[in-house]
């Protein structure tokens, strides 16, 4: 993500700034996951277009494997489908991360192959593999996995 290029107190100060214009802007959604007040990562929106978006997800390492990214994106993914009318979903995941392709294939993603050009993240640029979701394919239930 690139938000993690700058992890200071000034850089997430300015990351919380801009998201916080996206919103009003209407072309960036950004919420928090947590539990029982612990932070445990981010997930959200970038609008592509009035119809479509991007998904990003991000959960700590001490985190990861639990379900965590599927079930808060999940509860984006069906919220930006019914309160911003989205009909399509992208997002693009490293070649690489195969936790976070397997959170897209849970989520009912298509793979679309990979980028022709890198992506960049917070630690620099990186080969993807694209995935898109119409709107159609959500999962009708958000299932909890956790209290």
């Amino acid at each position: 993500m690139p938000w993690a290029r700058d992890i200071s107190l000034g850089g997430n100060q300015n990351y919380t700034v801009e998201a916080e214009r996206g919103w009003k802007a209407g072309d960036a959604f950004h919420f928090v996951a947590s539990e029982r007040g612990l932070v445990l990562g981010v997930v959200g929106l970038n609008r592509d277009d009035h119809r479509s978006a991007e998904l990003h997800y991000w959960i700590r390492s001490d985190r990861t494997g639990r379900g965590y990214a599927t079930e808060a994106a999940n509860r984006v993914l069906r919220w930006g489908a019914e309160q911003l009318g989205l009909e399509r979903f992208t997002l693009w995941a490293g070649v690489d991360n195969q936790p976070s392709r397997r959170v897209a294939e849970k989520l009912g993603f298509l793979d679309l192959g990979p980028s022709p050009d890198p992506k960049q993240g917070g630690l620099g640029d990186f080969r993807a593999e694209g995935y898109e979701l119409p709107t159609g394919l959500l999962s009708d239930e958000v299932k909890p996995l956790h209290g």
